[in-house]
Formats: C-alpha cells, structure tokens, sequence
C-alpha cells in the first residue's frame, strides 16, 4: 500500500489557477509558448513537489505570513500521475502547435485541459484524481484475481 502524504490544499489550489490561467492567457493570445511554460510547471512537479515552484512559493509566503493551511492526505501516486497526465496533454498540444499540424485540435485541447485545471482549482474537482482512482480499483482488482 502506498503511503499517504500531507499538502498544502491552498497551495495546490494556487498552482493549479496559476497555471490555469497561463493556459487561458496562452488561448486567449494564441501563444504557443505560453502552452510549453504551462506543461513544463506541470512536468516539473510530476518528479517532486520540491520542483513545483508555485507551490513552494506560496508555501514560503504563507508561512511568513502565518497564514493557516488547509492539510490534506493525498496518495503519493496521485499528484505524481495528475501531474504527469496534464504535463502530457500540454506538452501534446505545444508539439502540434510547433508543428502547425491539427492545430484547431491543439488549441482546443489546450482549452480544454485550462478550463479542467480552473476547475480543480475552484470547486476542488480533479477529472485526472477521479482517473486515477478508477484505474487503481481496476489494476487492484486485476491484481486480486477478481473479474
């Protein structure tokens, strides 16, 4: 079993419009360089949270501002294959736009995966989290020997 690791929800939610945003601005703009910035964030923190700078910066200042957090448990695969996934989809869509092949899909997707991480990081619902925990009950069963 994986072991449970404590985050900081506010900082989470922080990264999470932060990168939103940057997305919806690299839309809004048709900057494609924007979309590799946004997918590079994501990818970064996919390896450890250490490299989530946002994250860390809002850690720091919180902190300095004595700020109380809001802790929850997470599953130490969760964020790693959130992370992961929405890095996937950012990077796709920067390499078809650099290509200019698809490109109508590429913005589309770009879109689409900006409005998911705003939502994540306003109403608290992760679609990848939800992805996450259906293919673990999956893999689990797989594994038990159930059908």
């Amino acid at each position: 079993m994986q072991q449970c690791l404590i985050y900081n929800n506010r900082s989470l939610n922080f990264f999470r419009a932060i990168c939103g945003f940057l997305a919806l601005a690299a839309f809004l703009a048709q900057n494609i360089w924007l979309v590799l910035i946004t997918g590079l964030l994501f990818f970064f923190g996919a390896f450890s949270m250490k490299f989530n700078f946002l994250y860390q910066l809002y850690n720091l200042v919180s902190n300095k501002l004595k700020q109380k957090s809001a802790p929850i448990q997470k599953d130490s695969g969760e964020l790693r294959f959130v992370y992961s996934f929405t890095a996937t989809l950012f990077l796709i869509s920067f390499f078809l736009l650099y290509l200019g092949k698809f490109v109508s899909f590429a913005w589309g997707l770009d879109l689409l995966v900006s409005f998911l991480t705003l939502l994540a990081s306003f109403a608290n619902f992760c679609l990848a989290s939800l992805m996450y925990v259906f293919f673990k009950k999956i893999f689990n069963k797989q594994k038990n020997g159930e059908s």
